[in-house]
C-alpha cells in the first residue's frame, strides 16, 4: 500500500507541469475559440460583454473594488483563471484566439473617490438654449408618429414620465457600437429602426432627448468621458442625457443603452451626484430600470466614465438651425478641480469644440425660455 502511494505521487509530480498554464512572453495564457469572453466580479457574473480583441496593443479591463479587495475570474469558452484584485493593482494574460491571434489583457483594480468641483458659477456665466417645442413640427412629427403621449399616460410625475420614456427608446433597438444613422436626427435614427438597423449608446441619447423635448421635459445630450480620454485607443466615452425635472426642479440623468436612472434617498440625480453617490453613497444607490437593469453591473461599468462632462450650449431640436456657440465653441466641459482640459479624444481625434469649466453652478443652470422656435424637419 505504501509503496502504491508513492508511486502515485512520483506520478503526480512528474505530471504536473505538462498540465500547468502554458505561458507566453511570461505571462499565462487562456486558450478561446470565440471572441467573446465573461467574467466575475466578486459574486457578480458578467456575461457576453467582453470582446477579444488581438489588434489592440494591450486590452485593459477596470474592475472596481468596493472593498480593500475582491476575487476575480475571467472566462473564455475554453479557459479561464482567477486572482485577487486590489485597488491599483494590475495583472496581465494573454488570450490565445483560435491557436492564432495573441491578446494581451490587463486587468486594473480602482477604488472609488468622489471628484471635486467649485459650486460657485464663473463670472461672466455660460448661457444655454433649450428646446420649448413651440410650434416645432420636427417635434411634433416625433410625437404623434410614435404616439409618445400613451406611453406617458396616467404617469404620477415627471420621474415615472422620464423612466417611462427612456424605457421605450430602450426598446426600440439592441446596441451595436459600430453602427451610424445616415442622418444624426431622431427621426432618422427611428425610421432605420424600423428597417433593422442597431446603433450606438450616441442615438439612444439623440433619440431619448428628443423624445422627451416632444412631451415638454427639457433634455440635452450629454457626453462621458474617461480621465485616459486622450490616451485611450477605443472606448474612451460614452453618451446619455440629462433631463430637467420641473416638478423636482433638478437635473436628472437618463442612459438609453442601459435603460437607467440612479436614484439616491427617492431623489433622481444627475451625472455628478451620481458620481459622489457611487463613491460615497453605494449602499444607499439606487438603479431604477423598468428593464431590471443590474446595480453592481451598470454602475462598475460607468464609472470609469465619469470624469468628464459635456453638454451642448444649443440644445434645441430640428435640423435646419443656426446653433449657439460661444467664443466659436459649441459645448461646455465639466472636469474636476485640477484636471487637465482634454484637447484629444483616444488619441488621434481633436477635442477642439468645447469651452471648460470646474462649477457645477455652470453645468446645471436650470433650463431658460427660448426666443427662438425650433425649425421644422425638411
Amino acid at each position: 500500500m505504501k509503496k502504491s502511494l508513492s508511486f502515485l505521487l512520483v506520478m503526480l509530480v512528474l505530471v504536473a507541469p505538462a498540465i500547468a498554464q502554458k505561458t507566453y512572453k511570461g505571462l499565462p495564457v487562456l486558450e478561446a475559440t470565440s471572441k467573446v469572453a465573461d467574467y466575475k466580479v466578486g459574486t457578480e457574473w458578467v456575461k457576453g460583454n467582453w470582446n477579444i480583441t488581438p489588434e489592440l496593443a494591450v486590452d485593459v479591463l477596470k474592475v472596481p473594488v468596493h472593498n480593500k479587495k475582491v476575487k476575480f475570474s475571467f472566462y473564455t469558452d475554453s479557459d479561464s483563471i482567477s486572482f485577487t484584485v486590489k485597488p491599483g493593482s494590475s495583472h496581465q494574460f494573454y488570450v490565445l484566439l483560435n491557436n492564432k491571434d495573441y491578446a494581451l489583457t490587463e486587468i486594473k483594480g480602482y477604488g472609488f473617490e468622489a471628484l471635486k468641483f467649485n459650486k460657485a458659477a464663473t463670472k461672466p456665466g455660460y448661457s444655454f438654449v433649450y428646446e420649448q417645442n413651440q410650434n416645432n413640427e420636427f417635434l411634433n412629427t416625433l410625437r404623434e408618429q410614435y404616439n409618445l403621449d400613451a406611453i406617458v399616460a396616467g404617469a404620477a410625475n415627471d420621474t415615472e414620465r422620464a423612466l417611462r420614456m427612456v424605457n421605450w427608446v430602450h426598446k426600440q433597438w439592441d446596441h451595436n457600437g459600430m453602427n451610424q444613422p445616415s442622418q444624426p436626427d431622431a427621426l432618422t435614427i427611428l425610421a432605420e429602426v424600423k428597417q433593422g438597423k442597431q446603433f450606438r449608446c450616441v442615438e439612444y441619447g439623440t433619440v431619448t432627448a428628443a423624445a422627451l423635448n416632444s412631451i415638454g421635459l427639457p433634455a440635452r445630450r450629454l457626453g462621458l468621458k474617461m480621465k485616459e480620454v486622450e490616451t485611450t485607443e477605443f472606448g474612451a466615452g460614452h453618451v446619455l442625457l440629462e433631463v430637467y425635472l420641473p416638478d423636482l426642479k433638478k437635473w436628472v440623468l437618463l442612459d438609453g443603452q442601459f435603460d437607467v436612472m440612479p436614484v439616491l434617498n427617492n431623489v433622481p440625480l444627475n451625472a455628478v451626484e451620481f458620481q459622489q453617490a457611487i463613491a460615497n453613497n453605494y449602499d444607499k444607490l439606487e438603479i431604477r430600470s423598468l428593464s431590471g437593469t443590474s446595480k453592481a453591473q451598470y454602475v462598475n461599468w460607468i464609472y470609469p466614465y465619469l470624469y468628464y462632462f459635456d453638454v451642448k450650449f444649443d440644445n434645441r431640436e430640428g435640423i435646419a438651425l443656426d446653433r449657439k456657440t460661444i467664443d466659436g465653441k459649441l459645448s461646455l466641459m465639466l472636469l474636476p478641480v485640477g484636471a487637465k482640459e482634454p484637447k484629444v479624444f483616444q488619441i488621434v481625434n481633436p477635442l477642439d469644440y468645447c469651452k471648460y469649466t470646474t462649477s457645477v453652478a455652470d453645468f446645471y443652470q436650470a433650463p431658460e425660455t427660448s426666443t427662438k422656435t425650433g425649425t421644422a424637419r425638411k
